[in-house]
């Protein structure tokens, strides 16, 4: 029995660890997404005129992984 309750743990060591990888990598994605979305906003306000990307060549993919977690 002590040999089914290690594989146990390490299977929902390794799931959990999945899954904490997975929720830090579509938090970077959303703070990164939220801070282009912020500075372009600031490059729009009159007095800016620097010369950026137009928002909607902003990446807005989302990575398949993360749709099946938040469909979850």
């Amino acid at each position: 029995m002590d040999v089914w309750n290690l594989v146990l743990y390490v299977v929902a060591t390794l799931l959990a660890l999945k899954s904490l990888a997975s929720l830090m990598t579509h938090h970077k994605k959303v703070v990164v997404q939220q801070l282009a979305i912020e500075y372009t906003q600031e490059l729009s306000q009159p007095g800016n005129h620097a010369t950026e990307k137009n928002p909607s060549e902003l990446p807005t993919e989302r990575n398949p992984a993360d749709k099946k977690a938040s469909a979850a």
